[in-house]
């Protein structure tokens, strides 16, 4: 692990979408959505009963066939709400704690998270990246960020702009040329055409905030981007 703390695996991946439509998804709908990013997990080898609605082990969030009723239970809001939330938990805090969830909202941007401490199925970015893609299958991202927790907070370069991190979704196709920074560029297909592209600063180890090669590689590539005006301010989003 080239001297890496073997501990360190915070994982957090945001991703930031628009709702097209005028009215909020059914509550079976959002259940649905939650169920099919649990089976890209599964595909991960996260354990697909180990989710709970909210973390309580009384309310399985999945049955055999998809979301439980407790979970699409949980997604319910009164008919003239402007958002809605369904989240799911292991229940565990700290490493080992996994939790995953969306929310839908017609006045603001929608998100999606899903956070990990610990799992050593996900240390390698190519299988970290196979989770942005089938989110992004799911959710109509315009932006996804990875990473841990800390390095959005106080190491990226701008304050009013998302940060790189281990990885970043853009909606754009980009070449090699615009950002030779970058370890690796994944296009992102969507019915034969690229719709975006995930930018990985680190490819051999988990991407860690105290360490400063690390830090400075999603730094530099934040600033070739911004320089192109390719680094969108979260107000414009």
């Amino acid at each position: 692990m080239n001297g890496q703390d073997e501990d360190v695996l915070d994982i957090e991946l945001r991703l930031t979408f628009r709702l097209k439509q005028s009215a909020l998804p059914p509550p079976s709908q959002q259940g649905e959505d939650v169920w099919r990013f649990a089976q890209i997990l599964k595909r991960a080898g996260l354990d697909l009963n180990q989710w709970f609605v909210m973390g309580d082990p009384d309310f399985p969030a999945f049955n055999i066939a998809g979301p439980s009723d407790a979970l699409i239970e949980s997604a319910s809001a009164e008919p003239r709400a402007s958002s809605s939330s369904t989240h799911v938990w292991n229940g565990l805090e700290g490493k080992g704690g996994a939790g995953f969830g969306a929310t839908y909202d017609l006045t603001w941007l929608s998100k999606f998270d899903f956070r990990a401490d610990g799992f050593d199925c996900l240390r390698s970015y190519e299988r970290v990246a196979d989770l942005v893609e089938g989110a992004l299958g799911i959710w109509p991202g315009v932006l996804v960020q990875v990473g841990p927790y800390a390095y959005s907070t106080t190491e990226k370069v701008f304050l009013d702009r998302p940060g790189v991190g281990w990885m970043l979704y853009l909606p754009h196709a980009l070449a090699w040329a615009q950002v030779p920074e970058a370890r690796a560029l994944i296009p992102v297909m969507r019915d034969g055409k690229q719709q975006g592209t995930i930018i990985v600063s680190v490819t051999d180890e988990v991407f860690d905030v105290n360490n400063r090669e690390h830090v400075k590689a999603a730094n530099d590539i934040e600033i070739r981007l911004a320089d192109q005006d390719l680094l969108p301010r979260f107000v414009d989003l």
